[in-house]
């Protein structure tokens, strides 16, 4: 009993001087700080201004109406009023159509064709042509399924009606133009609303990057200044003393920022948790230990501030595409999937996915809990143990 209370006796000393030292730095250089504190917090509070809406509206499309018809100006009207689309403008031809489409400025074009109200009165089907531009598919999602909407409830109606004339009442007539009707229920984000859907997992993947380029300065600046010795000594000789102290405060800075963003979506937008809380505070701490101790291991790899920083833009940056949310794990190419696989980001999100709008149980996130202290533990663990190999050499030192 008395040699573990020693040793956590001497233990402290250590990594309080760490400590204290490593906030001294911090306070005399206002960037290193603000990338702990308000610089990721501005960036977050900008990614959820963009998408802040919600909903993507009033999208721009042109409308080629060759009918002029009162039948042609309604479904023109419709079009309009939907709140996804925009009808920017009504054009003459296709050339016309196509430069609005090539220079941005509208990223659809629907077709009324010539003698619309006349085929729809006489009993004959007519066809409402929807070209779209297929490089945005985000777009072109909402806009597709508005589209097919306005098209479909003004056929429903004309339809409707032409039953009711040939002495059906409405609710025979709605029976007999559906006779197969399709329930849709829309699970977990049932508005499509983009905030729950990109904000909500952007800002962990902002998060990663911050917290691994944190890890890697506060040790590269040691090394590039050739101050080891004197990090080491404050430490009273023990790596695991200056390492801890060292990353003591970026853990207690971003652990915050979790803690805020939880909050924040959680209570004051109203994005509650549906599953476990506790599973997503702990998969937050735990992606941010792992970011930690990825950053560790960069710079015990390199040894060099500007290689390492490299290193986690390699790795970190991109993640976001890799984690599932934009594109399934499930379709892509197994080296693509192993790559997910490896970031820490990917299970993370996984977990997140499933608790904060799904309402999984807490045990549905073990799994991805420990995954995330694996690679906490190992990737710091492995820099720690190479920084006690290579870093305490002056050859390792002085480097940019």
């Amino acid at each position: 009993m008395s040699n573990a209370a020693d040793g956590q006796a001497s233990l402290a000393p250590g990594f309080t001087a760490v400590l204290r030292r490593e906030w001294q730095r911090l306070r005399r250089d206002p960037w290193d700080f603000g990338m702990l504190s308000w610089i990721p917090v501005a960036v977050c509070v900008l990614i959820w201004w963009i998408f802040a809406t919600g909903i993507a509206r009033d999208i721009p499309v042109v409308v080629i109406d060759k009918d002029q018809s009162s039948l042609s100006r309604s479904l023109v009207r419709m079009l309009d009023e939907s709140p996804g689309i925009l009808v920017a403008a009504e054009l003459g031809s296709d050339e016309e159509a196509t430069a609005w489409l090539r220079e941005r400025r509208a990223y659809g074009v629907v077709i009324v064709p010539a003698a619309f109200q006349h085929d729809i009165l006489g009993g004959r089907s007519a066809t409402v042509s929807w070209f779209y531009n297929g490089q945005f598919s985000v777009h072109v999602g909402g806009l597709t399924r508005d589209v097919r909407t306005v098209v479909s409830t003004l056929s429903a109606g004309i339809e409707m009606t032409a039953r009711g004339k040939r002495g059906a009442s409405p609710a025979q007539a709605a029976e007999q133009f559906e006779p197969i009707r399709l329930r849709l229920g829309t699970l977990y984000n049932e508005n499509a609303n983009y905030e729950s859907f990109l904000v909500l997992a952007l800002i962990p993947s902002m998060l990663q990057i911050f917290v691994a380029v944190a890890a890697i300065t506060s040790v590269g600046r040691e090394l590039r200044a050739g101050s080891v010795p004197q990090w080491l000594e404050t430490a009273g000789g023990s790596w695991t003393r200056a390492v801890a102290g060292k990353l003591a405060i970026p853990a207690l800075a971003f652990a915050l920022q979790a803690a805020l963003f939880v909050i924040f979506f959680g209570a004051v937008r109203g994005w509650a948790i549906e599953g476990s809380g506790l599973m997503i505070c702990l998969g937050l701490l735990l992606l941010i230990a792992a970011y930690l101790g990825l950053g560790l291991l960069m710079i015990a790899i390199t040894l060099t501030l500007r290689n390492a920083l490299s290193a986690a833009a390699f790795v970190t940056a991109p993640a976001f595409a890799f984690s599932g949310q934009g594109y399934p794990l499930s379709a892509m190419p197994a080296l693509a999937r192993g790559w997910a696989e490896a970031l820490p980001l990917t299970h993370y999100l996984q977990l997140q996915g499933k608790h904060w709008l799904a309402g999984a149980p807490w045990t549905y996130g073990v799994n991805d809990a420990l995954v995330l202290l694996a690679f906490a533990v190992g990737t710091g663990g492995a820099g720690l143990w190479l920084l006690k190999q290579r870093a305490g050499q002056p050859s390792a030192w002085g480097r940019t």
